[in-house]
């Protein structure tokens, strides 16, 4: 049977493959705000980009994968589209 937790680790993993610079981009604006503010969540660097047409809002998902940012929270997206629904607030993970 496969879960709901490995299709999408592997859609994830798609996006880091196909979308690599977008990605890229999102995690440098993401640092950035992070230094800056001393956390970031999804909303901010979504009104720090203008996405794709050729690319699907879920991509966005990616932005915080891997070592780089430590979840620390959550807050509710501001974009219509996404209902209010819960998002991460995430720090940068501090380098040891």
């Amino acid at each position: 049977m496969i879960t709901g937790q490995i299709l999408r680790d592997a859609q994830l993993a798609l996006f880091e493959q196909r979308d690599a610079d977008f990605l890229t981009h999102c995690r440098r604006i993401a640092t950035d705000i992070a230094k800056s503010q001393g956390s970031v969540s999804i909303n901010d660097v979504r009104a720090a980009i203008n996405l794709p047409a050729e690319l699907h809002p879920s991509v966005l998902g990616a932005v915080f994968r891997g070592k780089k940012f430590t979840a620390i929270g959550f807050t509710e997206a501001t974009h219509k589209a996404a209902h209010a629904r819960v998002v991460r607030i995430y720090k940068l993970t501090e380098e040891k």
